[in-house]
């Protein structure tokens, strides 16, 4: 249900950037997984540096 309202969200409401990091494979109570999901945001943000940089006027 909460991807749909996201899809929904976005749709009406686009984002100026989207990071997704890559955790499909992780639950919601998957707390012991902290650090490879950290690892996989940092790795996302990294990918998408470029378009923030851009965004915010600092190219």
């Amino acid at each position: 249900m909460q991807a749909r309202i996201t899809r929904s969200r976005l749709a009406g409401e686009p984002a100026d950037i989207l990071s997704q990091p890559r955790l499909g494979g992780m639950g919601i109570f998957d707390f012991h997984r902290a650090a490879p999901a950290i690892a996989e945001g940092r790795a996302a943000v990294e990918h998408m540096l470029p378009a923030i940089r851009a965004r915010l006027g600092m190219d």
